[in-house]
């Protein structure tokens, strides 16, 4: 892979990319060579994004509904991704445990007219602001694997510590395949 590519697929600035990859580099997660770089440690790669993501600031809308989960989730325009707790659910067809809150990346707009806001000081309905990277990897209107595991490290707490086990388990021994599915579909 190279630095080029990963700049092109992820739509950032050739500085951005070089910052990570340096950083990687120091923590040995990748080996550089002449072209490009290798990862050799998916499982750090996914650790330091996850520890340097900042979900909270990508919150572009957020409300209360008081539908049940599965009904907000049916009620999201076309064209959602689902991420964390619902992309989990839709990506393995069930949960380790319930959950409240359905996190997506969505048009804020057609979002707020289906869930306008809400008085209510606890909020169930988050979106994320969208990009094209994650409408092309999606699958089913789910995000990667990568997105949910770093969305979910992301949220903490007893309901996301609980699907970030199961998903630790799913993917022991293959963080790998989910980082190169990641960097396929880039491509």
């Amino acid at each position: 892979m190279s630095q080029k590519s990963l700049a092109q697929a992820c739509k950032l600035s050739m500085d951005t990319v070089n910052r990570v990859v340096a950083k990687l580099n120091q923590f040995h997660t990748i080996k550089k060579k002449p072209l490009g770089f290798r990862v050799v440690d998916p499982e750090k790669v996914l650790i330091y994004w996850a520890c340097t993501r900042n979900l909270a600031s990508d919150i572009s809308y957020s409300t209360y509904s008081p539908n049940s989960v599965f009904k907000i989730e049916d009620e999201m325009p076309k064209g959602t991704v689902f991420t964390a707790f619902s992309g989990y659910r839709r990506r393995f067809r069930k949960t380790p445990t319930h959950y409240e809150e359905v996190f997506v990346y969505a048009n804020p707009d057609e979002v707020r007219r289906r869930f306008p806001e809400s008085p209510a000081e606890r909020k169930n309905v988050f979106v994320l602001m969208p990009d094209s990277h994650l409408t092309r990897t999606n699958k089913d209107g789910a995000a990667t694997i990568a997105q949910i595991y770093v969305d979910l490290w992301q949220l903490g707490g007893s309901f996301a510590d609980r699907f970030l086990l199961e998903l630790e388990t799913k993917l022991k021994g293959k963080p790998i395949e989910a980082l190169k599915a990641l960097a396929r579909k880039s491509s």
